[in-house]
């Protein structure tokens, strides 16, 4: 799976995603819907005039490349928390 960057404005973040997986699209998904600045997200697999699917995310306020930073650092520590619980701290 490979991200990349397509558009970003002042409110608005437009990211390819080339080979998705949804097993970890789905919790990036969430973890965004949960951000108390993010107005909406949408994942676009098919459509016609899309070479790839994208995430589209739009926030009331602040940079919406650092609200798609959030939730990647989120699922990060609630990986490691579940990581830590079954194999202790390494």
């Amino acid at each position: 799976m490979e991200l990349q960057l397509i558009e970003k404005t002042a409110t608005t973040l437009k990211v390819g995603v080339k080979d998705p997986d949804m097993t970890i699209i789905s919790p990036v998904l969430d973890r965004l819907l949960q951000d108390d600045m993010v107005l909406d997200v949408e994942f676009t697999d098919v459509h016609p005039e899309l070479e790839i699917p994208e995430i589209m995310l739009t926030v009331s306020n602040g940079d919406p490349l650092d609200a798609f930073k959030r939730s990647t650092d989120a699922l990060i520590t609630d990986f490691r928390s579940v990581r830590e619980g079954l194999f202790g701290k390494q």
